[in-house]
């Protein structure tokens, strides 16, 4: 299902900046570690005893990649890290928005609305829940390299607590690229 169909004036620039950042294709367990942080900070302000998923996905050219994946156990619809492909299609999930837009996305419940209802990440894992972020690149601040994000597998009202949460990790990540 394509989300926001039309030409990514941004894809050969975003596409060279991860290159040249080395996030184009690379897991990196330094980014696993944060997405396992911002689980636990979502944990804390959604008031729920586990671990949502929680990834770090860049827009390359041609897919989308999971530099930096935290997989609640057993909470996409029992998979673990290892079952979940670093890949995804271009328009698949929500993360498209948030890079096409620039801004932050809260999503209580996916299945609200018929355009997110029948997304492949839906029906795939079970997510019903979507909050994320833009990260920009630290070389150019106008130029988003992907997002950050947090997923669960039920309806979660993520509150100011969480748009401001999301936000601020967007920023720690965006700051952590350019200490690298």
């Amino acid at each position: 299902m394509a989300v926001d169909n039309g030409p990514d004036p941004d894809a050969a620039r975003r596409d060279a900046a991860l290159r040249r950042h080395g996030l184009h294709e690379a897991a990196d367990p330094e980014l696993d570690a944060i997405a396992a942080k911002i689980a636990q900070q979502i944990a804390v302000i959604a008031e729920i005893p586990y671990l949502p998923s929680a990834m770090l996905n860049w827009r390359t050219a041609d897919h989308q990649f999971f530099g930096g994946l935290h997989v609640a156990t057993g909470g996409l619809d029992g998979a673990t890290a290892d079952d979940i492909p670093r890949y995804m299609d271009l328009e698949d999930g929500w993360c498209p928005k948030v890079v096409r837009r620039k801004l932050a996305y809260p999503l209580d419940d996916v299945r609200d609305s018929s355009r997110w209802a029948g997304n492949p990440v839906t029906n795939a894992l079970g997510i019903r829940a979507y909050l994320g972020a833009p990260v920009f690149d630290p070389d150019d601040p106008s130029l988003v390299l992907g997002s950050v994000c947090a997923v669960d597998t039920v309806e979660r009202r993520w509150g100011p607590e969480g748009l401001t949460l999301i936000k601020n990790v967007s920023l720690e990540v965006t700051a952590y690229l350019n200490r690298r």
